[in-house]
């Protein structure tokens, strides 16, 4: 048997999908609980950031319905499905331009793809890059569902920052853009109904289902390996 120092505590399965796999002592939980304290990162508690974000929207928005409040949380509950939709993008292009650079194919993602991919908030255009991506390097496509989510989740924000900011834009030739000069409604709870089960379809499998994810991350992790 291993043993490990410090001991590892498992953090009991969440259906949503796992944020922090390893958990803490029993006497730390119930102390932290008493202070009001969160503890993340360090060895080997690293947390899944879109996971993190997917459950804080779900919390928020179970939260808003069940007490009436889902136009106060309309803003940020939008926020993190967004945020969360964003991570799923970034970390599938990850896989396939990682595989790409270890296999040194010919054709390389080029800067640009490679800004978008560390700084872009642009769902519309990550997506564009993944789906290019998959057919330039010969993977499966993005499932259908993908994009129409995005365009779905899209159809909401005049900009990228709608739900950041009560404005964008600058003095300027565009001028200023005011977000929430119109009512606009949301469909919350269907948007994160939506979202889980996006994520729960795409992300990687460890029962031996099939997922998209599954084939971008043995590639990857097949490209790592010394020949």
């Amino acid at each position: 048997m291993v043993k490990f120092d410090p001991p590892i505590y498992i953090t009991p399965s969440n259906p949503l999908g796992d944020v922090i796999i390893f958990g803490k002592g029993p006497d730390l939980e119930a102390s932290d609980h008493e202070k009001g304290l969160a503890r993340i990162g360090g060895q080997f508690r690293t947390p899944n950031y879109m996971m993190a974000y997917l459950r804080a929207a779900h919390t928020l928005v179970s939260d808003g319905l069940n007490s009436n409040t889902l136009d106060d949380i309309c803003l940020p509950a939008f926020y993190m499905q967004r945020h969360a939709t964003e991570l799923l993008l970034k970390r599938l292009l990850f896989w396939i331009y990682g595989y790409a650079k270890n296999r040194v194919l010919l054709n390389q993602p080029n800067e640009e793809q490679l800004k978008r991919l560390r700084n872009s908030h642009d769902l519309s255009k990550l997506h564009a890059d993944l789906s290019e991506a998959s057919k330039l390097y010969e993977f499966t496509d993005p499932p259908a569902s993908l994009a129409s989510f995005i365009i779905n989740l899209e159809s909401y924000e005049l900009t990228q920052t709608w739900a950041r900011y009560d404005s964008s834009g600058s003095e300027g030739k565009n001028g200023i853009i005011k977000h929430l000069e119109k009512e606009t409604v949301v469909p919350l709870v269907e948007l994160q109904k939506s979202l889980e089960a996006l994520i729960s379809d795409i992300t990687f499998k460890f029962n031996g289902d099939e997922a998209y994810e599954n084939e971008l991350y043995f590639a990857w992790e097949n490209s790592t390996e010394k020949d």
